[in-house]
C-alpha cells in the first residue's frame, strides 16, 4: 500500500512506521499538496494538515488514519460520503496519554518554580531567587477526563495535590471509577466551581463544537489571579482574545501552551510578551508514544488490506469502496 504523511520533516516517524510495515511504501508530502497526493494514496495520515473534500475525490484513497487522536482537521462527513474510512489512535494504551501528561507536568513545574526567571538568575549570578511555589497541597482541575486526564491525575497524586476532574457527563453511574486517587469528579454543571478552586487548570478534551472556546472570558473571570492555565488539547479550546486579556490584565498568573490556534504559530505573537511557557505541539512526540502509535496505525493498515474495518473508526456506518 502507499501511505502518505501529510506533512514533511517527519523522517523519524516515517521510519518507525516503515519498520512496522516493511512491504508498504511510506511517503510524505507538503501540507498544501494533500489533494494531489491523495490521488496516489491508499492511506493518508493527516498529522495537523487539513484533509478536506478535494482530497476525498481520490479514486484510490480508502483510509484517513490519524497518527494520534485528534481528527479536528478531517472532514469526516466528506470522507463518509466518498466511502473512505476515518480512524484515529486512542491516547490510552500507546504511551501517548502518558507522554502528554508528562508535558503538562513539565509546564506546571516550570511555571510554579519560575523556570525562566531562574535562568535569568543564573545569568546574573543571583543565588536563592526566585522563590517558587510547591505543588504539594495545591489544587489542579483537569478539564477533560479521558486518557490524558487520567494519566495526569495518576501522576499528580504523587505530588500530594488535590485533583478535580471535570468531564461532560461526570463519573459513570453504571461502573465504578478507576482507582486513581482524585478529590472529586464533576460534570459540566460543576465546571465553574472547579475553576474557582484550582491553582492549575489543565485542558485536555478533544476539540469539537462543544469544546471550542471552552475557556473564554467567563471562565477566566472565575479563576484565581495566581492560577496557571495549561493547554495540551488543541489551541482553540482556549479563546485567544480571552487568554490574552487575562494575561495582560493579571487575571491569571501565566500559561503553558503546547498547542495553538494555527500551527506553526507566530513566535512574535503578543501572547509571548507575558508569562507563557510554550512548546511546538510535542506532547505526544516521545520515543514510547510514537512507537506505540505506529503499532496501532500498522494494525489498521493491515486490517484494511484484509478487507476489515479499522479499529477506532470515526465513521463506522461508512459504505467502503469496493
Amino acid at each position: 500500500m502507499r501511505i502518505y504523511f501529510c506533512r514533511q520533516g517527519l523522517t523519524y516517524i516515517c521510519n518507525i512506521l516503515q519498520n512496522e510495515l516493511p512491504d508498504d511504501e511510506i511517503l510524505d508530502c507538503p501540507s498544501d499538496n494533500v489533494p494531489e497526493a491523495a490521488q496516489q494514496a491508499d492511506v493518508l495520515i493527516p498529522t495537523v494538515s487539513p484533509i478536506g473534500t478535494e482530497a476525498m475525490h481520490s479514486p484510490r484513497l480508502r483510509l484517513v488514519q490519524q497518527y494520534g487522536a485528534g481528527l479536528d482537521s478531517v472532514d469526516i462527513p466528506a470522507a463518509t460520503a466518498a466511502g473512505i474510512y476515518v480512524a484515529n489512535v486512542p491516547t490510552a494504551g500507546t504511551g501517548n496519554a502518558e507522554s502528554v501528561a508528562e508535558l503538562a507536568l513539565l509546564f506546571m513545574l516550570g511555571l510554579a518554580r519560575k523556570y525562566p526567571q531562574a535562568q535569568e538568575s543564573i545569568r546574573n549570578q543571583v543565588l536563592g531567587s526566585p522563590m517558587g511555589r510547591a505543588l504539594k497541597g495545591k489544587t489542579a482541575a483537569i478539564i477533560g477526563y479521558g486518557g490524558i486526564g487520567r494519566a495526569l491525575a495518576e501522576r499528580l497524586s504523587g505530588f500530594e495535590m488535590n485533583v478535580l476532574a471535570v468531564s461532560r457527563r461526570g463519573p459513570a453511574t453504571d461502573k465504578p471509577e478507576d482507582d486513581i486517587p482524585i478529590s472529586r469528579h464533576v460534570a459540566q454543571d460543576g465546571f465553574h466551581d472547579a475553576l474557582r478552586e484550582a491553582d492549575f487548570i489543565i485542558t485536555a478534551p478533544p476539540l469539537n463544537d462543544e469544546t471550542r472556546s471552552l475557556i473564554g472570558q467567563a471562565e477566566f473571570a472565575c479563576m484565581k489571579p495566581e492560577a496557571f492555565v495549561i493547554n495540551v488539547a488543541r489551541g482553540p479550546v482556549l479563546d485567544y482574545d480571552a487568554l490574552l486579556a487575562a494575561l495582560k490584565e493579571g487575571r491569571i498568573a501565566g500559561a503553558g501552551l503546547d498547542v495553538f490556534w494555527y500551527e506553526p504559530f507566530d513566535p512574535d505573537d503578543e501572547i509571548f510578551s507575558y508569562n507563557v511557557l510554550a512548546t511546538p505541539h510535542v506532547g505526544g512526540a516521545t520515543d514510547v508514544s510514537l512507537q506505540g502509535i505506529a503499532k496501532r496505525v500498522a494494525e489498521n493498515v493491515n486490517r484494511l488490506r484484509n478487507g476489515e474495518a479499522p479499529l477506532n473508526c470515526a465513521n463506522p456506518k461508512v459504505q467502503p469502496k469496493g
